[in-house]
């Protein structure tokens, strides 16, 4: 049986259009791949081919895609495929993720040909703005009384001077060009862009921008480029569309000179202008080869007739002038499609009325059990900010009906959140005359109200000890992180309920994670004397004036972002790559705005110039947009309006009947089954499983809600250890010499990064013992580190609905045989702790997952204690057989249905000193009787 035939038995539904879209693999090949058209099933089934054909082993083979939730996806989908197939290839060896999650990858390996050092860390959105907040002065020029001479106001300079600097970048564009270009403007803007480089990389931090940048220059390196290259034989690029200039040159590059490459994706469903990217890219996808192939995906297997008759007639409804490849999306000629009104829109009085009759069709539906769940509709809007969605909120609350919009930018409007700044506000001094001139007032007096109208007798004595507390600070400082004060109030009610909610916990977490970055980026340790001001005026007046003013998202659960039993309120970029039995389209009467200065401004200096005129940017990009939101919708499409819809929309909009007004009684016949969202499997490492056997609120607090700590020097302790030692197995690999001096030197550059990350410092004393511990294993070692294979492997299982992840520190080679080193900072534990069996258990499951991968056993397993100061003491051996395998394999098994039943309880308390004494979370448990733990530091909170 051949690789198609085997495919083919397991998916018998395939078209003649995806089986060519599969089978031609070599060389260059554009799929346009339409809504609905099996875009993700042709992707993984084409991995699948290349494999069981022989024509790539897993490691060989790179997959790209727009988002981690694709990339999971794609993930899930070519193992559920390959076990199907009975394919016995390592399939977790695919080079597959995000394009920054790649180029992340390949710099860490080569981190040291690029200008970053270890320990290096990503701004994300909202950690870039905070970024040139922190270096403003330094980076920002003022030009006739405004900043760069355009804006006046000092956070709307960084919101706007941010896309500037990220487009440089990606647009590959000489910085020169614009110094010399004559204009006033882009003069100035190049010495803000040398200035935001600089402190960049001073600091050891890196933007998505300059991840791409960074990856790029290794590939021009020949010596590099040659080592990456070697290993990669087909690439395959999701959502090409969604590209932006420096990610087709990496990509073109990777695929020169056998040009194995395959991109897809769908102009119609560009985006993502405003992020930098260009459909460009794709419409010109095919000029850079003399043979590539174009095949199309245009067989609907979503929507109802109706429905794509409907967006077909949208989306050719203008001239298009060579910027669109022709092409009809046509509905499954197999499908049966029952005959009511799948397209009708909703006509309002005013914003009020519209939402009142777009709640009654849901109520309908769901009454009716056309519907089965709430979740089957979904209202999609150009933006869900509170003047946009807040209508259909009021409305669908009313009506007692659930909703999800975590994207409506109004995180600080819940009672935890305001209750938090209150506290925090009256603490820090930051209310009355102070407020009188600050843009926050409002918030901070309606939020110090509310916490006067529910606050505790032992929370106000709690609050007013610690005003005394900071009032006192003269010439000292106070042992107090200003996270600290954070994990001391949800010791108390109204707090430590809120815990209890699983909503309001993801919220609170999310405010650990704020007062974080704002300690990282003021570089604040503790409270003292000197700082006490400055925390008042800028954790308020700047960097929470800022996040209100702008508002921020709520929790979104990445494994399952479309949560049953709540109507969907998103907007059109969120529902991307989503489809729901019900779509019901909003903001049909507002103007579609689209940004062009950036691109006025710096594409005429990009190696490519400019593409589309202004005004056919506009014009595509709102057909683009829309397109893609009436695609979403399998059974019933709905167009909704307060006032007359914007005239583009006529070609939809023309003849369509008007709820409540439609065929009622042949919609009631229908039953809308849901298909459920793909909810990708989650992971767990080692580590984290470590954490819920010693205890379960932490894991709770920790790795599922994730809460920022505000302690960890110990952590800190046990990094930089095992980062030197990593540093002293690389440079072996590497064939580097190297002394006793060099570690020294990589133990400090570690520890700077390690500060830089957030973590909090450690005495010289403790460093002092970190660095003899590393000295001490190389200078006992010889014979080990002659024999290294490896270093931090990663490491996987892929169980039936969970993947557990690892790594291990060292593996040697004897003999044709390995050998697992596993290094340990803590004092050496005894031989029958429960500790020491976990981790013999964690060595088992290591020890299997090289067996399966390289096909050699296991010879020896080491934990090494790097406290011990004898080798024959730190070295303790762990003998395994297959029982022993299967033991451990039983058991994560049963830690993790634990943790995926939410089995939290603590039936057996930690240990208080060993455990309880690092965690944030001591008052809190010590309040609330799930540990007994007294301290003076207890005490006085």
């Amino acid at each position: 049986m051949n690789a198609l035939e085997e495919i083919k038995g397991v998916i018998p539904s395939l078209n003649e259009d995806q089986i060519e879209a599969i089978t031609t693999t070599d060389g260059p090949v554009l799929i346009i791949a339409g809504p609905g058209t099996g875009k993700t099933l042709t992707l993984v089934a084409r991995t699948l081919y290349l494999l069981v054909s022989g024509k790539a082993q897993p490691e060989e083979i790179m997959l790209t895609t727009f988002t981690e939730k694709a990339a999971y996806e794609l993930r899930d989908r070519v193992s559920q495929l390959a076990r199907k197939i009975n394919y016995q290839g390592q399939v977790h060896l695919l080079k597959m993720g995000t394009i920054h999650s790649l180029c992340n990858e390949y710099i860490m390996k080569f981190l040291s040909y690029t200008i970053l050092q270890k320990g290096y860390s990503v701004l994300d959105e909202l950690t870039q703005v905070f970024f040139v907040y922190e270096n403003f002065d330094e980076i920002i020029t003022p030009r006739d009384g405004k900043f760069l001479g355009r804006w006046s106001n000092k956070w709307n300079a960084i919101k706007e001077i941010i896309p500037y600097l990220n487009k440089i970048i990606e647009e590959i564009i000489d910085i020169s060009q614009l110094e010399n270009s004559g204009d006033e403007f882009l003069g100035v803007l190049s010495a803000c862009y040398k200035a935001y480089c600089k402190k960049l990389f001073e600091s050891n931090r890196v933007d998505f921008s300059h991840l791409q940048k960074i990856f790029y220059e290794l590939l021009n390196n020949n010596e590099i480029y040659q080592k990456i290259k070697s290993k990669i034989r087909y690439i395959m690029v999701d959502e090409y569309q969604d590209t932006n200039y420096i990610q087709e040159q990496i990509i073109l590059k990777l695929a020169t000179p056998e040009n194995n490459v395959c991109v897809v994706g769908d102009e119609d469903q560009s985006l993502y202008r405003f992020r930098g990217a260009t459909v460009r890219n794709i419409l010109e996808f095919p000029k850079h080869f003399n043979n590539c192939k174009q095949i199309k995906l245009t067989v609907n297997y979503r929507s109802h007739k109706k429905i794509i008759e409907r967006y077909n007639k949208f989306i050719t409804s203008i001239n298009w002038d060579g910027f669109r490849y022709p092409k009809e999306i046509k509905p499954d000629s197999n499908a049966i499609f029952p005959e009511y009104p799948a397209v009708f829109c909703i006509w309002g009085k005013n914003e009020e009325d519209e939402a009142k009759r777009v709640v009654q069709l849901i109520k309908f539906l769901k009454s009716e059990k056309i519907i089965e769940d709430w979740s089957d509709v979904a209202i999609l809007l150009k933006s869900v900010k509170p003047e946009h969605s807040s209508h259909y909120i009021q409305t669908l609350k009313e009506n007692n009906i659930p909703y999800f919009s975590p994207r409506a930018k109004v995180y600080f409007e819940n009672i935890e959140v305001k209750l938090l700044l209150a506290c925090y506000s009256i603490i820090f001094g930051f209310y009355g005359d102070i407020l009188k001139n600050s843009s926050i007032r409002e918030y901070i007096e309606e939020a110090i109200k509310l916490l006067g109208e529910v606050i505790s007798s032992t929370l106000k004595d709690y609050i007013k000890r610690k005003v005394q507390q900071i009032e006192k600070l003269k010439e000292d400082s106070l042992d107090l992180t200003i996270l600290d004060y954070f994990y001391q109030l949800l010791a108390y009610q109204p707090f430590s309920s809120f815990l209890n909610d699983k909503n309001k916990a993801y919220n609170l977490s999310i405010f650990s994670k704020l007062i974080s970055v704002f300690q990282y980026y003021y570089n604040i340790s503790v409270v003292t004397s000197k700082n006490k001001e400055f925390i008042k005026y800028h954790l308020f007046g700047s960097f929470f004036n800022f996040l209100i003013q702008a508002g921020i998202d709520e929790y979104e659960d990445p494994y399952n972002p479309i949560p049953k039993g709540f109507v969907q309120i998103m907007t059109i970029h969120q529902a991307k790559g989503l489809e729901f039995p019900v779509v019901i389209v909003g903001s049909l009467h507002k103007r579609f705005a689209v940004q062009k200065q950036v691109d006025r401004d710096l594409l005429p200096f990009s190696k490519r110039g400019t593409f589309e005129t202004e005004r056919q940017m506009t014009e595509f990009d709102r057909l683009r947009h829309y397109y893609v939101a009436f695609s979403r919708a399998q059974k019933l499409l709905v167009l909704t309006t307060p006032e007359k819809p914007q005239d583009w929309f006529s070609p939809i909009w023309e003849e369509l009947g008007q709820y409540p007004y439609v065929e009622k009684e042949t919609l009631k016949a229908q039953k809308f089954n849901s298909k459920p969202q793909f909810i990708p499997k989650k992971s767990y490492s080692l580590s984290q499983i470590n954490v819920y056997q010693t205890c379960p609120q932490q894991y709770l607090f920790y790795k599922e809600y994730d809460f920022q700590p505000s302690r960890s020097a110990q952590v800190l302790f046990g990094s930089l250890v095992h980062h030197t030692i990593e540093d002293i197995h690389r440079a072996v690999l590497d064939k580097k010499d190297f002394t006793t001096s060099d570690i020294e030197n990589w133990l400090e550059q570690n520890y700077k990064a390690l500060l830089l990350s957030g973590l909090r410092p450690i005495s010289q004393t403790q460093k002092e013992v970190a660095l003899k511990q590393v000295i001490n294993y190389f200078k006992q070692n010889q014979d080990i580190l002659e024999r290294i294979s490896e270093t931090e492997v990663d490491v996987s299982v892929e169980k039936e609905d969970y993947i557990i992840t690892g790594k291990i520190d060292l593996l040697t080679s004897k003999d044709g045989k390995f050998e697992i080193l596993d290094f340990k900072t803590p004092p050496k534990q005894e031989n029958n702790s429960e500790l020491i069996d976990r981790y013999f258990k964690q060595l088992c499951l290591y020890g299997y997952i090289l067996k399966e991968r390289y096909g050699k056993p296991v010879e020896k397993m080491y934990i090494y204690w790097t406290s011990e100061e004898r080798r024959k003491d730190a070295l303790m051996e762990m003998r395994y057989s297959e029982k022993d395998v299967e033991e451990a394999g039983r058991y994560f098994d049963e830690v993790v249905r634990k943790i995926k039943e939410e089995n939290f309880k603590v039936s057996i308390p930690p240990d208080t000193e060993k455990v309880c004494r690092e965690c944030d979370f001591r008052f809190y448990c010590s309040q609330n009787g799930i540990i007994k733990f007294k301290t003076k530091e207890l005490e006085e909170v």
